[in-house]
């Protein structure tokens, strides 16, 4: 609640993309400005198209609802609304929105005076979307090689997809996304578990310092990259994990078209083994 007490103080003037002063204002807590109108009105459009898609379907169940990409035979072309016209409006609506958050995080950065890292952040994981329901099917030449927007669907076309490459595993740039989202795991536990070691102590005893924490982590891995260095790791882990998931669909299919284990005959290809 004592934070509170600097809402005034942040709630600046200024900072805007577009529109000037005319959306620049708050709502409770949250700030409003054009893009965050431009959000409100593609999300809830894109919902609502959400909801008559599920309406024409043959289920309410909220996991079994599935919206599915036009047919492959209609190629990069517009669809009838009941045969995949549906899910390239939502589509539309779904990047309308996400672009409109990021432009948003980036008003309130400028307002700030702060740098533009969250919205950033935050466009690596548009990029990753944007990579499969629109570059992807672009570079195969058919919408319908984006996935179906459903819970079940989804994970269906997840593992056909994998399947569709016999071990989707072998795909190194596969490798390198998984590697990162596992160390990103291993480098927030490590440092969400030290926070709360060193501000949660025993009965009796005080809250720990900065030092405290930069003698453990060389106590225990014989190097602290300190409290700032472990927020720019984990910016960089997580960023470079969302970035080669969106590499590593990419090019399957455009650029791949075998099966992934077949790529790695390079190795027993090499000279030395002669």
């Amino acid at each position: 609640m004592s934070m509170l007490s600097f809402e005034k103080k942040y709630r600046v003037r200024g900072g805007t993309l577009i529109g000037g002063d005319l959306f620049d204002f708050w709502v409770g807590p949250f700030y409003v400005g054009f893009f965050g109108v431009t959000t409100i009105f593609f999300a809830v459009l894109g919902t609502l198209l959400i909801l008559y898609g599920a309406s024409q379907g043959p289920t309410w169940i909220p996991w079994q609802i599935s919206i599915a990409p036009p047919d492959l035979s209609y190629g990069l072309s517009l669809a009838p609304l009941n045969e995949g016209g549906l899910w390239q409006i939502i589509t539309i609506c779904a990047i309308g929105a996400f672009v409109s958050w990021a432009l948003r995080q980036a008003e309130i950065a400028r307002k700030l005076g702060m740098g533009l890292h969250i919205p950033f952040a935050y466009g690596v994981a548009v990029f990753a979307y944007i990579t499969l329901v629109v570059i992807r099917p672009l570079l195969l030449g058919a919408w319908g090689h984006g996935f179906p927007y459903g819970i079940l669907s989804h994970l269906d076309w997840v593992s056909n997809v994998g399947y569709q490459y016999l071990h989707f595993h072998y795909n190194p740039a596969h490798m390198i996304a998984v590697s990162f989202f596992f160390t990103t795991t291993l480098a927030l536990s490590m440092h969400g578990s030290l926070i709360l070691a060193v501000t949660n102590p025993p009965k009796g005893e005080t809250v720990k310092t900065a030092e405290h924490e930069n003698t453990f982590f060389r106590d225990d891995v014989g190097y602290s990259i300190g409290a700032l260095g472990i927020h720019r790791l984990g910016l960089f882990l997580a960023l470079s994990a969302g970035f080669w998931s969106a590499v590593c669909i990419v090019i399957s299919g455009p650029f791949w078209t075998k099966g992934w284990p077949e790529w790695w005959n390079w190795w027993l290809q090499l000279p030395i083994w002669d």
